[in-house]
């Protein structure tokens, strides 16, 4: 067996070498939304220069969350809405047990919206949904919304001049992403499905089919390479085909323009590309996308979102696409420890949520991977395990690893000691406002 990742930081070489099953990709698609999200929020609305001020060049953990009236409102290590409604999906999967997504099943995600909209999850001590985008806020309050979200939605987006594209939809789709993973077509059935609840725009679409379809490629072992680890440009231009098929202009043909601003946005090389914190346009979906996608091509899990959180704008939102992406080809071993085990509500997540989907629906292994016909390796993810089984020479790495994670701890025990209540939210003053482009 090769070596096992070092559970505090992942390099290049660690990931050539470390074999990693389905289940590993799976946690770390979910736990890296939840993390990137949470570790988002620490620059969310902020600019690239007001993010710096606040950070500059440190080692980003939770607890140095700055402590304004935006921020407050959480507990340090929560993650905000984005995830928030990926759980709802992930709990409207279970309740109908559905593998190919029907109205029932959006007409669930509706009604479990609206409850969440009202009360939060109070069983983490919430009382309100925190968080909520100005497109999703105004079509959740539609009269229509839980029997016909769809017209709901269509509804909002026709009013506003068919020009509101924000991320609310693209946040929290990773995980459509994994349900069904084996059957593209039924992915890009369900990602549409859940996308249109709330955002029927096609850029919001094509950016939740991107987002899914790159996830579902991965965990089917396309785009490996004889090393085993996953060529991302493949896996983006394969993505990219299936996105652009929902950019069509009116007379039925390709919209190019439109496809060349998906493109731009799938293959940029480089963050300040995107402009992030771009005023009034931090919301747009392709933005949160493209995000996803330049995170994606990366191969260290905490230098990559840390450069991208830096950037500011929405910053929550894009850390949830790019942990999800980035968790699910690194696997869940190639999170930082710190950012995977200090979440606020991880045994919540772990045992209310992700093992009641994998009770539901059992991972199907596949058996071969598509491009070179070699069999996956199988090798059981240790998520609720700290002990690592390395092999011999590669253990000094773990133990710096558990080092470097004994000495942050230190440094903020008594900062997180103070946030370990309950869930802090404010329905009434969290509107945040998406960005008509």
């Amino acid at each position: 067996m090769g070596a096992v990742l070092s559970t505090d930081a992942t390099t290049d070489s660690e990931v050539k070498t470390v074999a990693m099953s389905l289940e590993d990709r799976v946690y770390g698609t979910i736990y890296g939304n939840c993390i990137g999200d949470a570790i988002g929020l620490l620059t969310e609305f902020l600019s690239k220069e007001e993010a710096f001020q606040c950070y500059g060049s440190k080692k980003l953990e939770y607890s140095m969350k700055v402590k304004d009236g935006h921020r407050v409102r959480w507990n340090i290590g929560d993650w905000t809405d984005d995830s928030d409604q990926m759980i709802l999906i992930i709990l409207a999967l279970i309740e109908n047990r559905e593998r190919k997504v029907t109205i029932a099943t959006q007409q669930d995600f509706a009604r479990r919206l609206r409850k969440w909209m009202q009360k939060g999850f109070p069983e983490l001590g919430d009382w309100g949904g925190c968080g909520i985008g100005g497109t999703t806020l105004q079509v959740l309050t539609m009269d229509m919304f839980t029997t016909d979200p769809e017209q709901a939605s269509r509804t909002v987006w026709e009013r506003s001049g068919k020009m509101l594209a924000p991320n609310g939809g693209v946040m929290r789709t990773s995980i459509l992403g994994v349900h069904q993973y084996q059957d593209l077509d039924a992915v890009i059935h369900n990602t549409e499905k859940l996308c249109r609840v709330t955002h029927a725009d096609p850029r919001c679409i094509a950016s939740c089919v991107a987002v899914t379809t790159a996830i579902a490629m991965m965990l089917q072992g396309k785009h490996r390479k004889e090393d085993g680890t996953v060529d991302a440009w493949g896996i983006t231009s394969d993505s990219f085909e299936y996105a652009k098929k929902y950019l069509v202009a009116d007379d039925g043909t390709e919209d190019s323009t439109a496809v060349q601003e998906l493109q731009f946005h799938m293959e940029a090389e480089k963050l300040s590309y995107l402009k992030l914190d771009e005023r009034r346009k931090i919301g747009y979906t392709y933005k949160t996308m493209g995000a996803g996608f330049w995170s994606l091509r990366q191969n260290d899990f905490r230098k990559a979102l840390t450069e991208l959180i830096m950037e500011g704008g929405d910053a929550d939102t894009n850390g949830a696409v790019a942990g999800a992406l980035l968790g699910c080809k690194l696997g869940v071993k190639g999170l930082p420890k710190s950012w995977r085990d200090k979440l606020c509500y991880k045994q919540w997540l772990d045992e209310q949520i992700i093992d009641k989907y994998l009770e539901t629906f059992p991972l199907v292994q596949p058996t071969t991977a598509s491009g070179n016909g070699a069999p996956l390796p199988n090798m059981k993810a240790q998520v609720h395990d700290n002990k690592e089984n390395a092999e011999s020479g590669e253990r000094s790495e773990y133990e710096k690893g558990r080092k470097e994670e004994a000495d942050s701890e230190k440094e903020t025990k008594e900062e997180s000691s103070k946030d370990s209540g309950t869930k802090v939210t404010d329905a009434s003053k969290d509107v945040q406002m998406e960005t008509a482009v």
